[in-house]
This record gives C-alpha cells, sequence and structure tokens, in this order.
C-alpha cells in the first residue's frame, strides 16, 4: 500500500505536516539538523539546514515563517532568510532536548523534552509555549523519558501523548489535565512514535520498530492496520489537497541493514479517509 513519495535517507525523519496554503509538505531529520520540504507533483527536496537538531515545529501565520523547536531552544525561523530568532530557551532539565510537539486547536505549542544521553532516563516533561505571551509552562503530567504522540482531538477537548518506553498511549481532558488515562496499548513488538488525528476523530500512530501504522476509534480500540515497508515508522500525517494522503516519516538511525524505505518518505492513498488543517502558533509577535 505505501510507496516511496520522496527517496530520501533521513536518520530520523519526524514531525511530517502539511501546509494547504503553500500545498508543501514540511518534516525534519532529526539527527541530520535539518528541515525538508516537497510540493505536491514536484520532485525537488527542499532543505534548510539549522545549527541544531529539529526536535519538532508549527506553522504561523505569517507565511515563510515557523516556529521551531530546536535541541536547547524554541524561536522563529525565517525560511527566505534562513534566520532564527530566539524566542526562549528550552524549559528542560540538563541533559534534555526538545523532541515531539504540536499545537493545540488554540493556537499554543504543547512539546515534550526527553533524555539526550545515551542511556535514556525518565528526566522529561511536557510544556506548552503560549502564544499569548509567548512564555513556557510546564504541564501537571507525568515525567518521561521519550516524548510522543502529541496531538488533540478535533474539537480540541481531547490532548494524546506516550511515553514511546511505555508501549502505551494516554490521554487526559484539556486543558484542564484532568481525567489523565491510558488511551490505548500497543500490541506486538512496535513502540508508539507520533500520532495525528483524522476529521472523524480518529488517532493514526505510526510504531517504532513496528512496521506498521494503526488507525484507533476513540474508545482506543483498533480500527485498521496500515502495514508499512520501512521498520521505523515514526509519524504520519494525512495531507494533499483533500487531506486523502497519509504521509509517513520514516528513520534509519540504528539500523545495521537499512533498505531504501527505511529513511524514506513514505506515502498511501486513502480514498476513506481525510485528515484534518494543522492548527497554527497563533502569536502576534513574529
Amino acid at each position: 500500500m505505501f510507496s516511496i513519495a520522496v527517496d530520501v535517507r533521513n536518520r530520523l525523519g519526524e514531525c511530517p505536516l502539511w501546509c494547504e496554503r503553500t500545498r508543501r509538505l514540511y518534516w525534519t531529520d532529526i539527527e541530520g539538523s535539518a528541515l525538508l520540504a516537497f510540493e505536491e507533483d514536484n520532485d525537488v527536496v527542499m532543505r534548510w539546514s539549522l545549527p541544531e537538531r529539529l526536535g519538532s515545529f508549527a506553522l504561523t501565520e505569517k507565511p515563510g515563517v515557523l516556529l521551531m523547536g530546536l535541541a536547547s531552544r524554541l524561536g522563529f525561523y525565517d525560511l527566505n532568510t534562513r534566520i532564527f530568532t530566539e524566542v526562549v530557551s528550552s524549559p528542560g532539565t540538563a541533559g534534555t532536548r526538545i523532541g515531539d510537539g504540536r499545537c493545540d486547536r488554540s493556537g499554543n505549542f504543547v512539546f515534550g523534552t526527553m533524555d539526550d544521553g545515551d542511556s535514556v532516563q525518565t528526566i522529561g516533561q511536557f510544556h506548552r509555549l503560549n502564544a499569548a505571551s509567548l512564555e513556557v509552562e510546564t504541564l501537571p503530567l507525568p515525567e518521561v523519558a521519550i516524548p510522543n504522540s502529541i496531538c488533540f482531538s478535533p474539537d480540541g477537548g481531547t490532548m494524546y501523548y506516550c511515553d514511546s518506553m511505555q508501549g502505551r498511549i494516554f490521554c487526559c481532558d484539556y486543558p484542564s489535565f484532568e481525567n489523565q488515562r491510558v488511551f490505548t496499548e500497543t500490541e506486538g513488538k512496535g513502540a508508539p512514535d507520533g500520532s495525528c488525528v483524522d476529521s472523524q476523530g480518529y488517532l493514526w500512530n505510526a510504531e517504532w520498530g513496528g512496521s506498521r501504522i494503526v488507525r484507533y476509534c476513540p474508545d482506543g480500540t483498533i480500527d485498521c492496520i496500515l502495514p508499512s515497508p520501512g521498520i521505523q515508522t515514526t509519524c504520519p500525517t494525512l495531507a494533499g489537497e483533500a487531506f486523502t494522503t497519509l504521509y509517513c516519516t520514516s528513520a534509519n538511525v540504528g539500523l545495521s541493514a537499512p533498505s531504501r524505505h527505511d529513511g524514506a518518505l513514505l506515502k498511501a492513498e486513502t480514498t476513506v479517509f481525510s485528515g484534518l488543517p494543522e492548527s497554527r502558533f497563533a502569536a502576534h509577535r513574529m
């Protein structure tokens, strides 16, 4: 079902975001310290080299400007001038870096920090960069080793998140953070990585090491499973003109004999599922 959309060799591809205004799909190669993009029906891959690893990012209301979560800081990046303007340093403890992140439905950027050492410890936390004040607050959620799966229900009332090391995806009421609960437990050998939510409120999760993407019903039961030719799928998104094209990033880091699918941007056409436009960071000062 999946084919190669862009034949790249990302060490750690992550965070694919579709911009419906420019018809571009953006994603990061974290270990390559780069932002990549391509336009539909265009084989040209754009690449921006960055001063640090890019854990996650968000679209903004200002054309050509992204909010970036680099390893040690958050700030605005102008795609045309290639200038990064720091907003705030990472709120994580020493030895952590910024990882997964996504805007909530109100335009605030919710992100995680994680252990940046060789042996991953549970010292990461979830945070939120508030668009109105450009200040960071640490969220009342448990500490994590590898934060992932950050996404929100269509109405914004539920936040999904996980610690990939635990093999479970959690959710809570948002923005109160009440009713914290297990949404689902992954089956098989894969660990939950990045997620997105479609227009029906179903959650799509890519499994690291599981060679598959799973679509979960709002009650946490499995709706369908899409086998992937890539061993380490990292994050899905529904994109394209009608938000019906499923793209998924992947990684080849740590694989002794990666195939051409490992590290590539993968693609599958879905005729019955559709996605939602990404929420944009709503700051007025950029």
